[in-house]
């Protein structure tokens, strides 16, 4: 359902009994909407239903006190906004100075792409396409659009936390601190304390976040770094950018992470880190990784660094621990799509080394030790401070998303898992828990029953149902790294697993009845 603004006249309708007899449509749309996501009042209205209920209310009790009259006014309001949202009236609003009340309740509704009910003929006649009558939408409320399940519903995030939001984004474009403002300071603070990791130094990108670990570890041009194949480009692209080697090793067939029993045949004395991914947000066998390091450095002399592309895991534990307290560091992202996400490119770098972190800090913004003083070649790596504002909102609600993440999770497990035996779905191991970036299934086509992925997407798709595939060709096939000189069957279950490999639609938000309407159409 679009998003709601309900008109002065239908609060004033359900608050007096009089009308409440006269407009019964106006009270079924209160008492129904109440119930929903994604209601709104504009702020100008909640002044105007002060002033205009409280003279009422003295005409009809004219013994009453001023402060008796207001105290049953406000508990009005109150009430309904208990129920709804305040949709503010913004700044670039065009006043129609014939009914300056009607232009600000319209521009309160853009503002939150609402639909507003009224009553107000004249309102309905001249912003059509904006309006809708208690009884026209009476009529519609239960027609649901075919497509109405969202990937990734990031909207609704949106608007659940939209006023913390809006007051975060108004400090910081009022102070004008855009770079590296107070928000960035308090935010790489409540990440070391969420993550438990002691540094924590937000940067421009997750991308950069590799980047800028690779950098603090003085990988040069000839090294080599043992990935997996199967992630999305950045890992191995960032590698590759510093003129270093990606060396690819394939994946678990359970987990779709790196297989830590080939990563050792994999090392050369060329070899100067191991970068395991948190894919679709679990984190990697770090044990096993671990002591594949420091048995080279017992035998061989020979130091491995651990960089964690957590990028899709941020709040993911190994074994009680977050992954972005393990190996030497470890990186997230804060795109918009990823579970705790901001408006536009962001991420962070964590590690508990103080030599590490400083030379971080100083790298993302270009290799400064004091302004306009370079110790290093750095970059310009530095997260804006008003995404850090948004994710510093985000964070406070964080521990609860994942838990229904994880309800999401749980529910799609116990319906697939009894429903159809030609889906695979995924493998959290005991030791680790999954973030859930991705909900995603693998299509086990055969001879007999040879339903493709991509045919199966094409039905889902007919009846509502959003998928995505993460990630069709693994790297070592990609065109930009034909110089590995990988062939096709290099990484076999890498290379199965990207031909079979489905996300259904995972967010904190999904009901029962669309997990429902997904895994029975499945």
């Amino acid at each position: 359902m679009t998003n709601i603004l309900l008109d002065l006249n239908i609060l004033l309708d359900y608050y007096e009994e009089e009308r409440r007899e006269r407009f019964p449509a106006s009270v079924e749309v209160f008492e129904f909407l109440k119930q929903k996501d994604f209601v709104f009042i504009s702020g100008s209205s909640i002044d105007n239903f002060e002033f205009m209920k409280y003279n009422l209310l003295k005409i009809e009790y004219p013994k009453m006190t001023r402060k008796q009259v207001l105290q049953i006014v406000h508990a009005m309001i109150k009430e309904f906004l208990s129920y709804f949202k305040i949709a503010k009236t913004p700044s670039y609003i065009e006043l129609d100075y014939e009914d300056i009340e009607d232009s600000q309740v319209i521009a309160s509704a853009k503002a939150v792409n609402a639909q507003v009910v009224t009553r107000d003929r004249k309102m309905m006649e001249k912003y059509p396409d904006h309006t809708i009558s208690p009884e026209n939408f009476l009529k519609t409320k239960n027609q649901q659009p075919a497509t109405s399940i969202d990937f990734a519903n990031l909207k609704k995030q949106y608007f659940i936390y939209q006023p913390e939001l809006e007051k975060e984004m108004d400090m910081v474009l009022n102070n004008t601190s855009y770079i590296m403002g107070d928000a960035v300071v308090e935010l790489e603070k409540n990440l070391q304390t969420f993550t438990g990791a002691k540094y924590a130094i937000t940067c421009s990108s997750g991308t950069d976040a590799l980047l800028l670990a690779m950098m603090a570890l003085d990988i040069k041009p000839g090294d080599e770094i043992i990935t997996t194949p199967f992630t999305f480009i950045a890992t191995a692209e960032t590698i590759a950018f510093l003129g270093a080697v990606p060396v690819f090793v394939d994946i678990d067939e359970k987990t779709y992470n790196i297989d830590a029993t080939k990563i050792e045949a994999a090392i050369t004395e060329k070899t100067k880190a191991i970068m395991p991914v948190s894919l679709y947000g679990q984190p990697a066998d770090i044990d096993a990784i671990q002591a594949i390091a420091d048995k080279r450095l017992k035998t061989k002399n020979q130091k491995l660094h651990i960089i964690i592309d957590g990028a899709q895991s941020f709040g993911a534990t190994y074994k009680g621990k977050t992954d972005s307290n393990l190996g030497d560091i470890s990186t997230t992202s804060f795109f918009p799509a990823k579970p705790l996400g901001c408006f536009g490119d962001g991420g962070a770098v964590f590690t508990n080394n103080e030599k590490l972190a400083t030379k971080i800090r100083s790298l993302r913004v270009h290799g400064q030790s004091k302004r306009y003083h370079h110790q290093y070649i750095g970059m310009g790596g530095r997260m804006d401070t008003l995404q850090c504002a948004i994710v510093n909102v985000k964070l406070k609600y964080y521990k609860k998303d994942l838990a229904l993440r994880q309800e999401v999770a749980k529910k799609y497990n116990q319906k697939l898992k009894t429903k159809n035996q030609k889906l695979t779905t995924p493998t959290v191991e005991e030791n680790r828990t999954s973030v859930w970036a991705q909900y995603s299934i693998q299509i086990n086509a055969n001879d007999q029953e040879p339903t493709t992925r991509d045919q199966l997407q094409k039905e889902l798709k007919t009846v509502g149902i959003p998928t995505a595939v993460h990630y069709p060709i693994p790297l070592h096939l990609q065109e930009c790294f034909k110089y590995l000189e990988y062939k096709k069957g290099a990484f076999p279950i890498a290379e199965k697993v990207s031909e079979e490999i489905m996300s259904l639609p995972m967010n904190p938000y999904l009901s029962d009845e669309e997990i429902e309407y997904i895994t029975q159409t499945l």
